[in-house]
């Protein structure tokens, strides 16, 4: 099964979010790329003016290898010089839906371009439920509604190994990716709902934009 790492990074360091998430794609995903298992990773400027990654790997063991040449990099950069980890999540895809706004990709580095910027969305929940009960729910629950959503490019869960669960999505208006939010209020809002059950506390919103990918397979 997939394997997602998430790293948010905050600070005031002498470059941009949009300029340090760039600067990842260019030197650090190919190296990460020369190691085993990695799939894509992408790098996001988020609204609060923080920034991030999201890689995934073909396995646990193969992001753990990674996680030791992003290190390197990272002492090795300038760049890193003010900022600091903020969050660090890391799971399994237990959940996946592509949208009706597909993201194309080649092999290589890239900046997206789908007629205009695509906005990232994530909602990250603590939750106790298992993988199953949380795939079953989703898909009862919410698997019509997530496969209509306006303007989706993609769609994944994560399990994360210390008791959270992501939902990841990128879009291609901000309006539409709010306006899912609001949809998963309306969802968890409904009597007897059991995704309100598993997921009793409102969301972490994380807002921002896709800056650059690096798609290895």
């Amino acid at each position: 099964m997939a394997y997602a790492v998430v790293r948010i990074y905050s600070g005031s360091g002498s470059m941009t979010a949009e300029q340090l998430s760039a600067l990842a794609i260019e030197e650090l995903a190919p190296k990460l790329a020369q190691g085993p298992g990695l799939v894509r990773y992408s790098t996001y400027a988020f609204s609060d003016g923080r920034f991030g990654s999201f890689s995934v790997y073909e396995s646990k063991s193969d992001a753990s290898h990674a996680a030791q040449i992003a290190a390197n990099w990272v002492k090795s950069s300038n760049a890193m010089q003010g900022f600091e980890l903020d969050d660090a999540m890391e799971g399994e895809f237990i959940y996946a839906i592509q949208g009706s706004k597909p993201i194309e990709l080649s092999k290589g580095q890239q900046v997206p371009d789908v007629d205009g910027p695509v906005h990232s969305l994530a909602r990250i929940y603590k939750t106790s439920a298992s993988s199953d009960e949380l795939i079953t729910a989703l898909e009862q629950e919410a698997g019509d509604v997530i496969r209509n959503l306006p303007g989706l490019s993609r769609y994944g869960v994560v399990k994360m190994i210390e008791g959270r669960i992501g939902m990841f999505m990128g879009f291609d208006t901000l309006e539409n990716a709010r306006q899912s939010t609001e949809q998963a209020k309306n969802l968890r809002n409904k009597t007897g709902s059991r995704l309100a059950a598993l997921l009793p506390s409102d969301p972490q919103v994380l807002e921002g934009r896709l800056v650059g990918v690096y798609r290895a397979k």
